[in-house]
């Protein structure tokens, strides 16, 4: 099976190419096909029916500090299960994409813009004192050290993993480009490769990250920092 790593298949396109290669499979077992390829990594799922022929890495959401876990904990004692949140470490989330690794660990909360002042006094009163609420550049240059924590108003509809109070690497992408408080941990120079390391080798579903572009006013920045890789994926 011939295929171009740059292009974007499909469901029906990767039955007729299954079809070419194995005329034998009945029409019947070419979704269990696909799903037996994906899972060998031979395809990526990008967005609905949408795949490229590529193997992908999946961005590491996780938190590992001791001082994320409590936080997360105690979000998750203080509040109602529904209550939309979202936390990561820079180190974790930053580090997969820079040359210039950070070594300044700092927790990253996003809560709805009208709990931030309702988060920020729980976390004070529970004791996490180096709390600064939605900063500015200035005041993140200035006070921020390893081991601080940086609360920020969620943006709605932000795409996150709900069930795991984590971002996604589509919402990470946009928000390095939009946000002042997350532009002080890199050099402006890497952002460019950052992006461009994202949509070429990592599991993204391009309809989110263009979404939430739109909704952040940043989709134009984020097709010129990789033009030839946003013309593949959105076709403009």
């Amino acid at each position: 099976m011939v295929v171009s790593n740059k292009n974007i298949y499909s469901t029906e396109d990767l039955m007729d190419l299954i079809l070419k290669s194995s005329p034998g499979h009945k029409k019947s077992s070419l979704y269990n096909k696909i799903l037996e390829m994906e899972d060998k990594g031979e395809i990526t799922r990008i967005g609905k029916s949408q795949y490229v022929f590529a193997k992908r890495k999946t961005f590491s959401n996780e938190i590992e500090s001791g001082l994320a876990k409590k936080i997360d904990k105690l979000i998750k004692d203080k509040y109602s299960s529904d209550f939309e949140y979202a936390i990561y470490e820079t180190t974790t989330a930053l580090n997969q994409f820079l040359n210039h690794l950070i070594s300044q660990n700092v927790v990253v909360l996003e809560v709805n813009k009208l709990f931030l002042e309702h988060v920020f006094n729980t976390l004070r009163s529970n004791g996490f004192k180096n709390v600064l609420i939605n900063p500015e550049k200035e005041e993140v240059f200035r006070y921020i050290e390893d081991g601080w924590v940086i609360l920020l108003p969620l943006i709605s509809k932000s795409p996150i993993d709900k069930k795991n109070k984590r971002i996604t690497v589509e919402k990470l992408a946009v928000d390095m480009i939009c946000s002042s408080s997350l532009n002080c941990f890199y050099e402006g120079a890497e952002l460019h490769h950052v992006i461009e390391d994202i949509l070429s080798n990592y599991k993204v579903k391009y309809d989110t990250l263009k979404n939430y572009a739109k909704r952040r006013n940043a989709l134009e920045r984020l097709k010129a920092l990789a033009p030839q890789l946003m013309g593949d994926f959105f076709g403009d």
